[in-house]
């Protein structure tokens, strides 16, 4: 298993190891866009204004970790599971401008995948259940005539 880039930016990110440290900074630029909007559209000792600069803080205390994997990229599928635990949690945030204009909904997703291999896996699993929910339903079905 590997950590590198598997997905071209342009598309649907499925998995963690398609995360790209441009993702990271778009999704950064975004976020401080509004961020920085909300603290423009109030006075400086303000509430809101506070809620903003706090908001970014936190926020680069929750970048920070997804950068360093990147920078300390070793390969290995613990950095990997890091890495996708870090971005659910930034991931988690954005998600409440889902609906907004540059809000890139194929790239900024929750993933729950390592890599093309583990989203395979996952994929088997469900063919899998679901084969087997059918076999049960046919059994049930047939027990009844």
């Amino acid at each position: 298993m590997t950590t590198a880039t598997e997905l071209a930016p342009d598309v649907k990110l499925t998995h963690a190891a398609g995360l790209t440290e441009a993702d990271l900074d778009e999704w950064d630029r975004f976020i401080k866009d509004r961020l920085n909007a909300m603290q423009g559209a109030h006075p400086y000792d303000s509430d809101e204004w506070r809620a903003g600069g706090a908001l970014k803080t936190a926020l680069r205390r929750l970048v920070e970790p997804v950068r360093a994997s990147f920078r300390y990229d070793d390969g290995t599928p613990e950095l990997l599971l890091a890495r996708m635990r870090h971005w659910i949690r930034l991931q988690s945030i954005a998600d409440r401008w889902g609906d907004a204009d540059g809000y890139d909904r194929d790239r900024w997703s929750c993933l729950f995948r390592l890599d093309a291999a583990d989203e395979e896996l996952s994929a088997e699993y469900a063919r899998r259940c679901e084969a087997e929910q059918a076999a049960c339903e046919r059994d049930r079905l047939l027990r009844i005539l």
